[in-house]
């Protein structure tokens, strides 16, 4: 199960940071929508070895209120349904609302306990399925991290310590964490996550060390991501992917990537 933590990109509510670097909210909203779809092509679209049996994915919007506008965007003629498409059954993401609070760890651990709740299996509190939850502000994240992430815990046995992965991201903090979907582990997620301070150069470091406190094998050995916060990372990101030039990615993904260029560009054109 990958969880996908994001919003409707609403100018306004949405990248904040880059729109004070930009000066225009819609410019903003528009990059983020870009970078959404990126992150959706590459989750739902693209096939790794290791995915023999499919990954289930779920969009978490910030807000209750957003949950209707995402919906819209995942049906027939939306612009996100032709990205988020499960290749294997074309079946539509689920979309729902993450649980109304500000605390971002509180809002992880609802995700994880959602899963408890949906799964028969989660009474033996050894077993519970593998979940995922990532940001929708990583473009470079895919499939293949997800499936990583998930192999990590999964690689447990129930003589093991229980395992948490963490994706870890360029500026300290984390693009993904995963775990088993437990009571035992979202009991211990929950003492771990509070009082983080969010957003900081430490951020992973704190959450790993209080994880490892509360029992868990912390795994961060994941590749370290870039995300999108304001305009100095968005121009590293197209920066280091001109200088790659993949021409193994889909049209669709260099189409957005693209327009993320184009947007910026005339954005800053338009500034006094």
């Amino acid at each position: 199960m990958l969880i996908l933590f994001g919003r409707h990109p609403t100018p306004g509510r949405c990248k904040s940071r880059l729109a004070r670097a930009l000066n225009s909210d819609e410019a903003a909203a528009a990059i983020y929508d870009a970078i959404v779809r990126v992150v959706l092509l590459r989750t739902s679209r693209e096939r790794d070895d290791r995915d023999t049996g499919g990954l289930q994915l779920k969009f978490s919007c910030a807000s209750s209120d957003d949950v209707a506008a995402c919906e819209a965007l995942f049906a027939t003629g939306g612009r996100w349904r032709a990205c988020a498409r499960n290749a294997r059954d074309a079946a539509a993401i689920e979309v729902e609302a993450q649980t109304q609070v500000d605390d971002l760890g509180a809002r992880i651990v609802e995700a994880f306990r959602r899963e408890v709740d949906g799964d028969a299996r989660s009474s033996d509190s050894s077993i519970g399925r593998a979940v995922c939850v990532a940001g929708t502000d990583v473009p470079e994240f895919s499939r293949a991290h997800a499936l990583e992430a998930l192999a990590l815990v999964e690689g447990a046995s129930s003589a093991d310590a229980p395992r948490v992965a963490f994706g870890p991201s360029r500026d300290g903090g984390f693009y993904c964490v995963a775990a088993r979907a437990t009571r035992a582990n979202c009991d211990a997620l929950e003492r771990a996550l509070a009082g983080v301070r969010w957003s900081a150069s430490t951020t992973l470091e704190e959450c790993a060390r209080n994880c490892r406190a509360n029992g868990f094998d912390v795994r961060a050995t994941m590749p370290e991501l870039l995300d999108v916060d304001d305009d100095g990372d968005l121009d590293a990101l197209l920066a280091e992917r001109l200088a790659a030039d993949d021409e193994r990615e889909s049209p669709a993904v260099r189409d957005a990537f693209a327009e993320m260029v184009r947007i910026l560009e005339n954005s800053r054109a338009a500034r006094p």
